[in-house]
């Protein structure tokens, strides 16, 4: 959870709880209801969420690249599939709930 705007390779996650990567998502899964790289993203666009309602970022491209992100692109995919919204359509829809 400390770590999620870097890059979390999951063979590396794997290997330190000593199982296959294979092995790895069964369980995570089985836990969690939620595949590793789901729940990682989910984690990413809920820190970008709160990133942008703070509104002291310098653009949503910061956003995305601090909260882990690679490429803008992948960013607004993910973004609209766990919000529904794209990040923009989101601070509005937060700007105008809050009356800012």
């Amino acid at each position: 959870m400390q770590h999620y705007h870097s890059d979390i390779p999951l063979e590396n996650v794997a290997a330190v709880s000593h199982m296959t990567p294979q092995a790895f998502c069964r369980y995570f899964k089985k836990q969690t209801g939620h595949t590793f790289v789901g729940f990682l993203n989910e984690v990413r666009i809920n820190e970008a969420c709160k990133k942008l309602t703070a509104a002291d970022f310098e653009s949503v491209s910061t956003v995305a690249y601090t909260s882990g992100f690679n490429s803008i692109t992948n960013f607004n995919r993910v973004f609209k599939s766990v919000t529904g919204k794209s990040p923009l359509e989101y601070l509005k829809e937060y700007r105008e709930a809050s009356g800012n």
